[in-house]
């Protein structure tokens, strides 16, 4: 069997590699998971738009219709032997010695080779953040997405070390490129484009990235501080040669005595959430493994591996560990991860609070500080996979009086664009702000500060100075129960609203399978379903899950007032 490997290959987990190419083991049937389904959805939408700006320029050709692979290959060759400017989905050779294929979002047109042909970087469009600030004496290269063959340079932005999957990935591109001869001249470079907007105007750009650049910070047992800082193509290099030598063994294995042993064995990463191979890892894995058990700040890869090596696999093994004894054998191997041994410890009180079966544990003996007012509002937003506001839910009490609590909602259940969604947002918004002028002693109440940035960033986006005012007013009464949560409580898995409202007041969401990403997929139901009755049953179900969250939040503060009763 071939090995080759696609982009993605270096930044994924080895498991799926090595159980890709085991013939002893049953391919799974693809089943998207809808959540996942729903986050694509978002990012390809965010691409489309990207590309498009891209697709406005001048000598540009445009493959994304061609689906004959062949044919699209060699019109790409001949694009580039032509030195067009910009080529949008391309179809390079594979390369089969190097063991890699893959398709860039872009190809765009950079310095010339040794010899005079053009030169190509590749450019891929992410839907999330690229750029963080710095104070390093350090020129980021940027092109408008109207002029990418334009560079200009701009100090104090960096790409996010964070980001590392996303530097892989070009890395692989740029592996593609110089395997079938159109990679630029100069340094090794390529082009994200993120959701960053650095120079204003709502105007995203292509941030380039030199591969060769060391500024990656990596384990080695050579280097007396146990790490270095590695470029992005050196990382992709020893990451992408490991998963071939994986699929290299695990593709000689035929079931029989004399079988090779895989090379790496499963550990619960983000990743398995949606891994089709998931079904084939988890019975190699312990119940109480320390990565399957752990979710919340988990330990990497690494720092897994080197405590099995010392034979803490489970809670139990973890819990019962001295930890002052096991540091300075422990910390040399995972002097890559900056706060490795806090991140033990934290690790090693998760596990003994798991095993007393607490997951909320009281920090402070002090009373609650939560602020008590006659007129009191819960509120709740819930984004599209597009990241719009379709939904500004509140829950209203009015203490002053008998009546219940009542559930008030701003919504559009239809495909929002930026003047949609500010219409939805200042209806929102001007009401609550009628409230608060005729009640000023009213607080409103939310979780975590996600309702914050979206009414912050909508209100400015419109560039109406009334609703801007209106957000800045409403938000001086705004009370984050996370912040406050996170002050006086420590979650075993974590302080997110469903872990805290069912642990504290045992509240219950009427649906099965409440979430965020859920509901994104019960929005596009809700919206595009087949008939009236798909469509009607998902707009109630956002309805109601928004609705309860809400109620959570009102009988979380409930249920702390309690407390110190």
């Amino acid at each position: 069997m071939a090995i080759i490997l696609d982009p993605y290959a270096a930044r994924s987990c080895p498991v799926k590699t090595q159980n890709r190419y085991d013939p002893t083991l049953q391919t799974p049937q693809s089943q998207p998971d809808e959540a996942l389904q729903e986050l694509f959805a978002g990012g390809k939408a965010f691409e489309d738009e990207a590309l498009a700006g891209l697709a406005g320029t001048s000598d540009v050709l445009d493959l994304r219709e061609q689906t004959d692979r062949e044919v699209a290959e060699r019109w790409t060759l001949d694009a580039l032997a032509a030195g067009r400017a910009v080529v949008i989905g391309p179809q390079l050779p594979i390369d089969v010695a190097g063991h890699r294929k893959g398709q860039p979002d872009a190809l765009v047109r950079g310095p010339d080779q040794a010899d005079g042909r053009p030169g190509y970087r590749p450019v891929e469009a992410k839907r999330h953040r690229v750029l963080e600030m710095t104070s390093a004496e350090w020129l980021c290269q940027f092109s408008r997405l109207d002029a990418p063959t334009v560079d200009f340079a701009h100090s104090g932005l960096t790409l996010r070390g964070s980001r590392e999957g996303d530097l892989l990935q070009m890395a692989h591109y740029w592996r593609l490129l110089e395997a079938s001869g159109w990679a630029a001249g100069g340094a090794p470079a390529a082009g994200v484009i993120g959701t960053d907007q650095p120079f204003g105007g709502h105007q995203v750009v292509i941030s380039w990235v030199d591969l060769s650049r060391k500024f990656l910070r990596t384990f080695s047992r050579t280097s007396a501080t146990g790490w270095r800082l590695r470029s992005a193509l050196e990382r992709y290099d020893h990451e992408f040669g490991f998963r071939v030598k994986v699929a290299q063994v695990a593709s000689r294995r035929c079931g029989g005595e004399d079988d090779p042993r895989g090379m790496v064995a499963p550990i619960v990463i983000r990743e398995c959430d949606h891994c089709t191979w998931w079904e084939a890892c988890k019975p190699r894995l312990l119940d109480d493994d320390l990565s399957l058990r752990i979710s919340k700040s988990p330990l990497d890869v690494r720092e897994i591996s080197v405590l099995r090596s010392r034979g803490i696999n489970t809670l139990a093994d973890l819990a019962h560990t001295d930890v002052d004894e096991l540091l300075p054998d422990y910390l040399p191997e995972v002097a890559h991860r900056h706060g490795a041994e806090s991140r033990l410890r934290l690790a090693a009180r998760r596990a003994s609070l798991m095993l007393a079966g607490v997951e909320l544990e009281r920090l402070t003996t002090e009373p609650i500080d939560l602020p008590e007012v006659s007129l009191e509002i819960d509120f709740d937003i819930e984004t599209s996979a597009g990241d719009r506001v379709y939904l500004w839910g509140f829950l209203v009490d009015d203490r002053s009086t008998e009546s219940s609590p009542f559930y008030k909602a701003f919504s559009r259940f239809e495909k929002l664009d930026n003047h949609s969604e500010a219409e939805l947002a200042a209806e929102a918004i001007h009401w609550l702000d009628r409230v608060l002028t005729e009640r000023p002693d009213c607080l409103v109440y939310h979780y975590s500060d996600y309702e914050v940035v979206h009414l912050m960033r909508l209100s400015k986006r419109t560039g109406d100075p009334e609703l801007v005012a209106a957000a800045n007013r409403v938000r001086e009464h705004f009370v984050d129960m996370f912040t406050l949560m996170k002050g006086q409580f420590f979650g075993t898995i974590g302080l997110g609203l469903k872990v805290v409202a069912r642990s504290g007041p045992g509240f219950e969401w009427r649906d099965e399978d409440p979430g965020g990403l859920n509901s994104q997929k019960w929005f596009r139901d809700a919206v595009s379903g087949p008939d009236e009755l798909t469509r009607t049953e998902a707009t109630t179900r956002v309805l109601e899950y928004n609705e309860d969250d809400v109620r959570a939040t009102h009988q979380l503060r409930a249920w702390l007032r309690g407390l110190d009763d």
